[in-house]
């Protein structure tokens, strides 16, 4: 556990904040933590880094290691134009996000994160033109707390998450519910007509297969 104060003059800068190890001289961020480590972190004191550290270096591990912390003032290289207007996303629905765009030459990685941190979706080599029409494919859970963090193909460290969004059914799931009773009524009455119907000995006749929705 790390504890850190994170101080700055202008109240307003936020800083992309990174844990290394001696392990490698200092030069790859470690991946295995947790806390007030990324991009976008606030000025403020009592900071604090969980570093699973026999999940990064193995449970056979021996030795000492060294620890810093490096920070740089965080500057979005693209600026969302409407997403925060957009509080939930349909499935199979276009959605239009813009933003301003920084260098019109890279090309970006929109990668769609579900509340546990894993990413469900994936959308790749989408031009810095400051427009995608974006749609949410069917496979992916209805439910909370999912964000987007875009990504520059070629630096990395350019990155950029969305506010957080719900994913919703485009058909809610007691219409489907409603109309599959629907169909099996309207199946029932009508085969109920034409049994009623038919002359003494006479077989009844099927009505046309109905065509689903």
């Amino acid at each position: 556990i790390i504890n850190y104060d994170l101080l700055d003059e202008n109240l307003q800068h936020k800083y992309t904040l990174s844990l290394y190890s001696s392990q490698d001289n200092f030069v790859q961020p470690l991946k295995m933590v947790e806390g007030d480590v990324g991009i976008d972190q606030k000025i403020g004191g009592n900071k604090r880094v969980v570093w699973h550290a026999k999940d990064e270096l193995g449970e056979q591990f021996k030795g000492d290691v060294s620890l810093e912390v490096k920070g740089r003032i965080y500057i979005p290289f693209v600026t969302l134009n409407n997403f925060a207007d957009i509080s939930s996303i349909k499935r199979g629905k276009d959605y239009n996000v813009t933003w301003t765009a920084g260098r019109g030459s890279n090309v970006l990685t929109f990668d769609v994160f579900d509340k546990k941190g894993e990413i469900v979706h994936t959308y790749t080599n989408i031009a810095n033109v400051g427009e995608y029409q974006m749609q949410m494919p069917k496979d992916v859970k209805p439910g909370k707390d999912y964000k987007i963090r875009i990504t520059d193909q070629k630096n990395k460290e350019d990155v950029v998450f969305t506010p957080n969004f719900s994913i919703k059914r485009r058909i809610p799931l007691f219409v489907k519910v409603g109309l599959a009773g629907l169909i099996a009524s309207a199946i029932y009455l009508t085969t109920s007509n034409i049994q009623g119907e038919s002359a003494p000995g006479e077989v009844p006749l099927l009505p046309d297969p109905i065509t689903p929705f």
